[in-house]
C-alpha cells in the first residue's frame, strides 16, 4: 500500500507532520475503541476492525516520518552502469524540553500548593492531592494515545476542583457535590460525549450545583431546588421546541429545544430554592472563595499542562525519563507553593 493511503486513512492530507499524524490517530482511536461499543456485538466487530487498521497505518506511518530512506526503497540509480548512490542517513531526533508547559507546570503547581496552605484545607485532602497528581504524573508518561489517560486525569482534576471550590463556598455538603459536578464536568472533557448527552449531563449537574450550595448554607431549600429545576427545565424544552417550529428547524430538538432545556433546568432551580436564597448565599460568601476559585482553575490548568508536557516529552525520551522530569517539575511547584504560603 502506498504511503498516501496511509494518510487517507487516518483522514489527514499527505505530507502532514508527525504532530499532525499523532493528533489524528488519537481522535480516531478514541472514536473507534472497540471498548466502547457493546460486547459480542457487530458494531464492536466493525470497531475492531477499523481500530487495527488505524493503527496499522499509525505505526507505518511514524516509522516513514523517523526514517523516510527505508533500506527497501533504493533510489534509482544515475546510470545503467553505476551502482545507486546510498540513502543520506537521517539522524536521530535530538532530545528537546517543551520548557513553556513544563514551566505552566510548576507555576500551575506553586498556585495549587499556596492556595491549599493558605486556606487551611484538611490533611487528607493534601493526601488525596499527592496520590492524584502520582496518579496523573504516571498517566501522563505513558503512550496511551486513545485518550484514556486524558480521561482519567481530566475526572482527578475536576474532583479536587469541585472539592476545594464547593468546600470554601457551602462547606462540607457542597464540597462532597460540587466534588461529583467536578468529575462530570471533567469526564465531559475527556471523552467523546454526543451533544445532546453533554446537554442533559449539564442541566443535571447545574441542578445538582445549585441544591447543593443551598443544602451547604442552609439560606434556602434545596429539595425544592431540585423539583424546580426538573420542571423548568421541561418547562424550558417546550418553549424550545415552539421556537424552533415556528423557526421550522428540521432537527428533532433543535438548539432552541437544547438551551431551553439546559437554561430552563438553571433558571428553575434557582428559583425553586426560595426568594432571594441564592442572593443570600452569594451575599455571605467569604473572601476565600475566590482564592479557592483561582486554585481550582490551577489544579485542572495543571493537569492539562502536564498532559500535554508529558505528550511532547515522550517523542524525545521514554517513558521513565518522562516521569522523571514531570514529577521533579511538578514537585518543585507544590514545594515552592507550600514554602511562600508559609
Amino acid at each position: 500500500m502506498e504511503i498516501e493511503e496511509y494518510y487517507k486513512i487516518l483522514q489527514i492530507q499527505p505530507g502532514a507532520s508527525f504532530e499532525e499524524v499523532r493528533q489524528a490517530y488519537r481522535h480516531l482511536a478514541l472514536i473507534w475503541h472497540p471498548d466502547r461499543y457493546p460486547q459480542n456485538s457487530t458494531s464492536q466487530a466493525e470497531a475492531e476492525a477499523k481500530f487495527k487498521q488505524i493503527s496499522h497505518a499509525y505505526e507505518t506511518l511514524r516509522t516513514h516520518l523517523s526514517n523516510p530512506y527505508p533500506p527497501t526503497s533504493p533510489a534509482p540509480p544515475t546510470s545503467p552502469a553505476s551502482p545507486a548512490p546510498p540513502a543520506p542517513p537521517t539522524p536521530p531526533p535530538s532530545p528537546t524540553l517543551p520548557l513553556g508547559w513544563l514551566t505552566g507546570v510548576f507555576l500551575n503547581y506553586t498556585l495549587m500548593a499556596w492556595m491549599l496552605t493558605i486556606l487551611k484545607i484538611p490533611p487528607w485532602v493534601w493526601v488525596f492531592a499527592s496520590v492524584a497528581w502520582l496518579l496523573v504524573t504516571i498517566a501522563a508518561s505513558e503512550d496511551s494515545e486513545s485518550g484514556q489517560s486524558w480521561l482519567m486525569a481530566l475526572i482527578i482534576a475536576g474532583a479536587i476542583a469541585g472539592w476545594v471550590l464547593g468546600n470554601e463556598a457551602g462547606g462540607l455538603i457542597t464540597a462532597f457535590v460540587w466534588g461529583v459536578v467536578g468529575i462530570g464536568l471533567g469526564a465531559i472533557a475527556g471523552s467523546e460525549t454526543p451533544s445532546k448527552g453533554i446537554i442533559g449531563l449539564l442541566a443535571v449537574m447545574g441542578i445538582a450545583a445549585i441544591a447543593g450550595l443551598i443544602a451547604g448554607t442552609r439560606r434556602g431549600n434545596w429539595l425544592s431546588s431540585i423539583f424546580g429545576g426538573g420542571f423548568g427545565a421541561m418547562m424550558g424544552l417546550m418553549l424550545g421546541m415552539i421556537l424552533d417550529a415556528m423557526f421550522r428547524s428540521k432537527a428533532k430538538l433543535g438548539t432552541g429545544s437544547l438551551f431551553g432545556f439546559v437554561l430552563g433546568a438553571w433558571i428553575g432551580a434557582w428559583i425553586g430554592a426560595g426568594k432571594k436564597a441564592m442572593m443570600r448565599v452569594i451575599e455571605g460568601m467569604p473572601p476565600e472563595v475566590i482564592i479557592a476559585a483561582w486554585g481550582a482553575i490551577a489544579v485542572v490548568a495543571g493537569v492539562v499542562a502536564q498532559m500535554v508536557a508529558g505528550e511532547k516529552l515522550l517523542t524525545s525520551y521514554n517513558g521513565f525519563y518522562t516521569f522523571l522530569i514531570l514529577a521533579i517539575t511538578s514537585s518543585l511547584g507544590l514545594s515552592f507553593g507550600w514554602w511562600l504560603a508559609q
